[in-house]
């Protein structure tokens, strides 16, 4: 037993957390693994999705989630509370039994609730990093998220937060390569609007640029949200529904090349796909499953935290992403040689740099902005005309980079003085340059 716990405790583990508005999913990665798993709430079945719910037991402080909390409330045991997302980005309270909760209190419990489903597989002192993924990752979802991993208070140093297209995208770059030598398309469908990934990757350009567009599909939106549990109804839904799918696929595939499709969600879980089903078959390898985005977000801690060199030649330019390489020209040696400030492919809402910068006599700087995606290379000059004169290399200024969306880069200068020397000036310069 002491060999098995000492191998045990010696494995590392990331997560990728898939948090949505129905159902969430949290994937696992080991240390001693090249592929990540799903955490099932059954033990020997594929039972990945955790119900987005909460249920309080009337007049008792007493809380349910995920399939225990709807098992309650269709005993009308509880009360239930759901769309937990949505509240907590809204912000106003949540009224439940006739008291009033915050409701990003509530998505916490419900997270720390479903991560303790992890014990039987691992500790959280095991884990290296966890990746959080959602539909909507936005700068309202990014307070959110971090004002609940803040009150988890969890064991883990690295946490991070990216959109469906990321982790698609990851994902995708672990997949073998004859799956993205063309494009390759996601329908996520949960009988409401089907939610469509296109991934395409430019494979003239070095690196590789990826970029993923997502549109919405309203032609196969069940009123019901499922299928009826009428026979007869329901093969009317299903034959109504592969011919939408059908007409759908033809209209999308049409003069394009396509790799791979991936089918993702409960709306595809039945084999309802007949004649839609034989059409994406014929030129393309087809996939069935619901547990990409959890596995793509497990993907992209392990890479985070020990990258291993296979996304290095790909760049992603989602609408989330940097587009250009900002960066200016300083001496060294004698030589100006180009410094990087922000590379292209980072998320904006990460982007947080700080650097220290000495002056030669110039009191302006000059930003080279580069786009990835065509365009000419541009230089944006910042004057700085009101800094005192003081004598060459003894004004020292320290930059502050932020982005204010995927458009828009913040340029925060702030005029340090220069030791016993010069003290700071106070002065400060704000800038915004669009890239």
């Amino acid at each position: 037993m002491s060999l098995l716990r000492e191998g045990k405790t010696a494995r590392r583990y990331v997560l990728g957390y898939d948090l949505g508005e129905e159902t969430s999913q949290i994937s696992f990665l080991a240390s001693d693994s090249d592929l990540p798993e799903t955490l099932s709430t059954l033990a020997g079945a594929e039972s990945y999705n955790i119900p987005t719910v909460l249920c309080k037991r009337a007049e008792v402080n007493q809380w349910f989630y995920g399939k225990d909390a709807l098992s309650k409330i269709e005993n009308e045991a509880g009360i239930r509370v759901d769309h937990l997302i949505e509240r907590a980005r809204s912000g106003n309270r949540v009224d439940v039994d006739g008291t009033g909760y915050d409701p990003v209190s509530l998505l916490t419990l419900f997270i720390k609730r479903t991560l303790s489903l992890l014990s039987m597989e691992m500790s959280m002192d095991m884990v290296d990093a966890i990746v959080f993924t959602t539909g909507t990752m936005d700068a309202r979802m990014i307070e959110v998220l971090s004002e609940v991993t803040g009150a988890l208070a969890l064991p883990v140093k690295n946490i991070f937060y990216q959109s469906y297209e990321d982790s698609l995208y990851n994902y995708m770059l672990y997949q073998p390569e004859d799956l993205i030598t063309h494009a390759s398309t996601a329908c996520d469908f949960n009988f409401g609007s089907m939610t469509v990934y296109d991934m395409k990757l430019n494979h003239r350009t070095s690196p590789i640029v990826v970029t993923i567009e997502k549109t919405s599909y309203d032609g196969m939106a069940l009123p019901e949200g499922a299928f009826s549990s009428n026979p007869e109804r329901k093969g009317e839904q299903i034959k109504k529904l592969d011919e939408k799918f059908l007409e759908f696929c033809s209209r999308y595939m049409d003069g394009r090349i396509v790799s791979s499709v991936f089918l993702l969600g409960e709306g595809f879980r039945e084999q309802w796909m007949q004649q839609s089903l034989e059409f994406l078959c014929r030129t393309r390898r087809v996939f069935q499953g619901n547990n990409l985005f959890s596995k793509g977000a497990s993907i992209a801690a392990r890479e985070k935290v020990g990258p291993s060199g296979r996304l290095d030649k790909y760049v992603l330019l989602d609408e989330d992403k940097l587009k250009s390489n900002l960066g200016f020209m300083v001496k060294k040696q004698g030589k100006e040689v180009y410094h990087a400030l922000l590379d292209a492919g980072e998320n904006w809402y990460d982007v947080k740099k700080s650097l220290d910068i000495i002056l030669e006599l110039e009191a302006f700087l000059e930003i080279i902005v580069s786009p990835l995606t065509g365009g000419e290379k541009r230089i944006h000059r910042i004057e700085m005309d009101s800094l005192p004169m003081r004598p060459a290399r003894t004004t020292r200024l320290r930059l502050n980079l932020t982005m204010k969306s995927s458009k828009t880069v913040v340029l925060h200068i702030e005029d340090m003085g220069f030791g016993e020397l010069f003290e700071s000036s106070g002065q400060t310069f704000t800038e915004e340059i669009s890239v």
